[in-house]
């Protein structure tokens, strides 16, 4: 019986022993996961993320660092260590957020802004950032600083318009007919047109962080923003002031385009109205000349046809437009009136 339970005491102590040499041996690596495997201090392996787009450029950079002989390996899954001597450590392979406090900054037209702004990086080279960054924690305090001297300096190379603004401005006052002529004919054309905008100076920033933070780091820089960009309070009144200036500007625009149309309209139209007119006067003087050749005609043909007759019709018409309403007269027995009434 003792003989038994000694058997059963080895054999628990040499699986025990058996498990923990296996779990010393081998070592599993996350998805979310890169390691550095060091042994005795000294890196031995380097196990870089899936998220690793060119793992011979880290392999020059690892080699380059004068660290001997570094294996290099890719992915996750389960890999063999050397038991009690090789210790990994983990680092994380997924996508890491800074984000600083607000900081100031003047732009080329000495606005003072308050900017707030955040970046998304990444560990690109584990072996470069445990050399020489270590901690995620670091890493954030010594990209606060290249961050904000590469934003610095490229707001500082701007106005603030192409800061606050990311499309360009085109404010346009002519009209359709005016874009066949040249614009520069017409004083109501005002142009804004932003030579960086917000977007691109963004890129700029991004790329040269990157740039700076991969080379002495490991660390890729997927993206750096301006979450909050503000003017301090003696800056608001002059801006504020620009703003009215530049919307009076595009009203004083408008309302001259408009008189400009307005003149040609009513131009236009008067030059309608005498055509028309004098068109009109054209029509009635012929109207009026063909009339009096009618009636000419008429009063001809009626002498002609009985003289007398006419010429009695004409004497009470001259009778009647020269007497006034009411009016009686006497016709003598010599006048030639009464003739012609007394005849048969």
């Amino acid at each position: 019986m003792n003989r038994k339970s000694a058997l059963t005491a080895m054999g628990a102590v040499a699986a025990l022993a058996g498990l923990i040499l296996l779990s010393s041996t081998f070592y599993i690596v996350d998805e979310r996961e890169q390691i550095v495997v060091t042994r005795f201090s000294r890196p031995v392996r380097v196990i870089v993320g899936d998220r690793a787009a060119d793992q011979d450029a880290i392999r020059k950079q690892i080699d380059a660092l004068g660290q001997g002989v570094v294996k290099v390996s890719q992915g996750a899954g389960l890999y063999l260590k050397m038991p009690f001597v090789d210790a990994p450590e983990r680092l994380p392979d997924t996508l890491l957020e800074y984000d600083a406090d607000p900081e100031y900054i003047v732009t080329r037209d000495k606005k003072q802004l308050s900017v707030d702004n955040f970046a998304r990086w990444r560990i690109e080279n584990p072996l470069l950032f445990r050399l020489r960054v270590r901690t995620v924690s670091e890493a954030q305090n010594r990209l606060d600083d290249i961050i904000y001297s590469i934003m610095r300096e490229e707001l500082g190379k701007n106005d603030l318009i192409e800061i606050i603004r990311t499309t360009k401005v085109f404010t346009d006052f002519t009209t359709a007919a005016d874009v066949e002529v040249e614009e520069s004919t017409s004083e109501a054309v005002m142009h804004e047109t932003l030579q960086h905008g917000r977007e691109e100076i963004m890129t700029t920033v991004a790329e040269r962080v990157n740039a700076v933070a991969r080379e002495q780091f490991g660390i890729t820089i997927v993206d750096v923003r301006i979450k909050r960009a503000e003017l301090l309070p003696e800056n608001l009144q002059a801006v504020f002031a620009r703003m009215r200036a530049e919307r009076e500007r595009i009203s004083k625009g408008y309302v001259s385009e408009g008189e400009r149309q307005a003149s040609v309209i009513q131009g236009e139209t008067d030059r309608d109205v005498k055509i028309m007119l004098a068109e009109a006067e054209e029509q009635a003087q012929k109207l009026r000349g063909d009339g009096d050749a009618e009636s000419l005609r008429i009063i001809a043909g009626g002498f002609n046809s009985d003289p007398e007759f006419y010429k009695f019709i004409r004497s009470l018409e001259v009778i009647t437009e020269s007497t006034p309403q009411g009016s009686e007269f006497i016709i003598g027995l010599d006048s030639s009136l009464y003739r012609m009434l007394a005849q048969p």
